[in-house]
């Protein structure tokens, strides 16, 4: 394969604005940008696929150094500090300046980003997904439609920045309070959806939707998955594969993997917060640092295959209709009084530190190393530049 000058641009969390703060200022204000271990890891990767690595800081100096090295390609991780449109600043300029890169382009990031927004698309295009209610004041009377209990959310965050047990609101008169400290604390519109009792699942999913065209020719890369189809389940023209592996707990578990129209969708991941019985189950900004008193990830989550085929339709349907680009994590709820996928939010530029985030453990388990998922993710970009050479 053509090696490549690649342009690692990241947003540190040690470079972040230092801000006059005050009694309300979050303490996970910048929790998703990059630690400089993760940054270190993306690099690495890089460089073990051969490729030369131009390690650059998402800021005012980026193109000046972009005009100066002068990249083939730049693998984007930059989260941004300001603004509705903060993940889609840096592949604004990307392509002003014509630069191909790794990743979503701007109309996405932007759209995924106000989970408002993105809520509103999924329901244009009929994907089941939470009813909600968007307030700016705090002083909006509560849309009659909604069924307590309701869940309180900043509508520009992620990395489940702004939850914690208070988001679930059991009467009106929590809701009103969380909701006007979220206004004060994180300034920007709050997202109230009704919270749906059941299980946390999350999925990443790689590569890109092609057309059928194309998609006829890209099928011979992936008869050998649908071999394996064949012999477990009725392969349908939307099938995948099945592995098998060892996961943590000694014993053995089928990896259901599934593969539409040029994109591979990852093993769904569950959030298991049985360890954790005294706190609410939430997937905040908090659990989902590296603690040790943290939940259990149960990768293959534990469903049927029949469950796992509807994550699955519902992870491509998603990322299709946001228009993502390469990689993405989309999360559910599965709702317990029906076992109904709910699609919550997608997340076009999820984490990718090694052994932590959560697209890093569903590729381990389909048995995709850490080197191998940074090259593929490199190489979905290429191949849609049309720079990919086998």
């Amino acid at each position: 394969m053509k090696k490549f000058k690649v342009a690692l641009l990241f947003s540190l969390k040690a470079n972040a604005p230092q801000e006059a703060t005050d009694d309300d200022t979050p303490w996970d204000r910048w929790n998703e940008l990059d630690s400089e271990k993760s940054v270190t890891g993306y690099e690495r990767a890089l460089r073990a696929a051969g490729h030369e690595v131009i390690p650059l800081e998402g800021d005012h100096t980026l193109i000046d150094n972009l005009l100066k090295y002068n990249p083939d390609i730049c693998f984007n991780t930059c989260e941004g500090h300001h603004g509705k449109s903060r993940e889609a600043q840096i592949p604004a300029v990307l392509d002003m300046l014509r630069i191909p890169y790794t990743g979503s382009g701007v109309m996405s990031l932007a759209v995924a980003l106000d989970k408002a927004m993105t809520k509103r698309v999924l329901q244009f295009y009929s994907i089941p997904t939470p009813g909600f209610q968007v307030f700016v004041t705090g002083d909006e009377p509560t849309d009659p439609r909604l069924n307590f209990p309701l869940f309180a959310k900043p509508s520009l965050e992620g990395s489940g920045i702004g939850i914690t047990a208070k988001s679930i609101c059991r009467t009106p008169r929590e809701l009103r309070e969380q909701v006007r400290y979220l206004l004060r604390a994180y300034k920007q519109p709050i997202l109230v959806e009704e919270y749906v009792e059941g299980r946390e699942i999350t999925t990443g999913i790689l590569g890109n939707l092609m057309p059928r065209g194309a998609w006829i020719k890209e099928k011979k890369r992936l008869e050998a998955a649908r071999a394996l189809v064949a012999q477990t389940e009725n392969a349908s023209n939307n099938g995948g594969g099945t592995l098998t592996i060892n996961p943590s707990n000694g014993k053995k578990a089928v990896v259901r993997e599934y593969y539409y129209s040029g994109v591979r969708v990852l093993p769904p991941l569950e959030v298991d917060f049985s360890p954790l019985p005294d706190i609410a189950p939430l997937y905040n900004s908090e659990i989902k640092g590296n603690n040790p008193w943290g939940p259990r990830y149960l990768c293959p989550a534990p469903l049927t295959a029949k469950l796992t085929s509807q994550v699955g339709r519902l992870t491509v349907a998603t990322f299709r209709a946001l228009e993502c680009y390469d990689f993405a994590r989309v999360d559910f709820r599965i709702r317990a009084s029906d076992n109904q996928p709910m699609v919550i939010e997608i997340n076009p530029l999820p984490g990718l530190t090694e052994a932590l985030s959560d697209i890093v453990l569903e590729a381990d388990a389909a048995g995709i190393s850490y080197n191998e998922l940074i090259h593929t993710i490199l190489a979905a970009a290429l191949r849609r530049y049309g720079l990919w050479e086998e």
